[in-house]
């Protein structure tokens, strides 16, 4: 067992321990992270069950500090606000039990003022089955804990609530990455999210396109009284297209949760946490229209700057500090079961500052660059 150490306005726990630990109290607090391996015997496995996630919550307001989980170990708050890194920015106290998660607190409220409507451009397109997160489990024994599950993640093209026949997907007509059909030529009836829809997930999310073979895998996933737990791989691409506008996230140091309800039929609250680096952030931040070299652009360069919290990779020990250089992510969907019709090519994500008939970049508008600063700056002052 590694040693607990005790700093003056927080807890610093060994990584090993990942449980609910002891109360706030004259310095101390609790450090919210999954629930250690369950230890009993693992039983037969049943057939594999899938979840299609839907409802993510991006525009958290004062829900950020009890998203996500405590990814530093460290309780940061009053007076001294310790953290792994150098903070360049205000500095700023965690959420409850040490969660962190600078995404909902201060980054989000600026992306919201650039690019309106995002977070409801995203959950419109879930509701389709358009774009959204599917989560497979593999290998489970049924039961409320398994101390080993396979837990794979890829994204869906499209879903549709028309029953198959003989344990079969319903037949549909795939003409592109976005338009499919009936055999008739009617339109394929969307997902209601009924326990039984069919989705069809990205190609490009395995290998080879082979559904056995994902990239985003845990193979020794757990689950813990009804939660299921998985480490994801660190920087692998997780793409989140809608017609218009996406987003390519990768994260490292990640986890997703998942609390199995009463009935089975869906997780509620699934919660991914991680840590994004500023870099990889800028990256995609083409793919929503905040274009290099734009005001806005870099309103987001010099916001990020300053609310970077974690490094992108967990520090050794005893390491010297430098300049934090990621920032920490919590988000929640409801996850609600489906089952895996196939395959299938998915749209790419849109360039929206690629070079126009003019030569030059689509550098997007910068209205709204004083009020998108002003956001992200109000919200982490009111976080405080």
């Amino acid at each position: 067992m590694g040693l607990l150490i005790m700093l003056p306005s927080c807890v610093l726990y060994d990584p090993e321990l990942v449980g609910m630990d002891a109360g706030r109290d004259a310095g101390m607090c609790t450090t919210r992270r999954p629930d250690p391996r369950p230890t009993n015997t693992d039983g037969d496995d049943v057939a594999e069950v899938a979840f299609g996630l839907r409802q993510v919550n991006l525009n958290q307001g004062s829900e950020w500090e009890s998203i996500g989980y405590d990814l530093d170990g460290l309780c940061t708050g009053s007076p001294d606000y310790v953290s792994e890194c150098i903070v360049r920015g205000p500095r700023e106290r965690d959420g409850m039990e040490g969660i962190d998660n600078v995404f909902g607190r201060g980054l989000y409220p600026l992306i919201d003022v650039a690019v309106p409507g995002l977070e409801e451009m995203a959950v419109a397109a879930q509701e389709e089955g358009r774009g959204m997160p599917v989560l497979r489990v593999r290998q489970w024994n049924g039961t409320p804990n398994d101390p080993q599950v396979e837990i794979s993640i890829a994204q869906a093209v499209f879903g549709t609530s028309l029953p198959g026949s003989a344990g079969m997907p319903p037949e549909i007509n795939i003409i592109s990455t976005t338009e499919w059909e009936l055999p008739d030529g009617m339109p394929v009836p969307l997902p209601v999210w009924d326990g039984d829809d069919f989705l069809w997930l990205r190609t490009d999310a395995f290998l080879g396109g082979n559904p056995d073979d994902p990239f985003i895998i845990d193979r020794t996933a757990y689950i813990v009284d009804n939660t299921f737990v998985a480490r994801l791989p660190d920087r692998i691409d997780i793409i989140f297209p809608t017609d218009d506008i996406g987003v390519l996230v990768r994260l490292t140091n990640a986890v997703a949760t998942g609390r199995l309800t009463a009935d089975g039929l869906a997780l509620d609250p699934l919660v991914v946490a991680g840590r994004w680096r500023v870099s990889d952030l800028l990256s995609t931040a083409q793919n929503i229209g905040l274009c290099r070299g734009s005001d806005l652009f870099r309103a987001l360069e010099l916001q990020l700057a300053n609310i970077a919290d974690v490094l992108s990779m967990q520090p050794d020990p005893g390491a010297p500090q430098v300049d934090c250089d990621a920032v920490s992510i919590g988000v929640t969907f409801v996850g609600t079961r489906a089952v895996i019709a196939g395959v299938t090519p998915g749209l790419p994500l849109s360039d929206l500052c690629a070079v126009g008939d003019a030569g030059v970049p689509d550098a997007g508008s910068d209205a709204g660059v004083d009020a998108g600063v002003d956001a992200g700056q109000d919200a982490g002052d009111d976080a405080g």
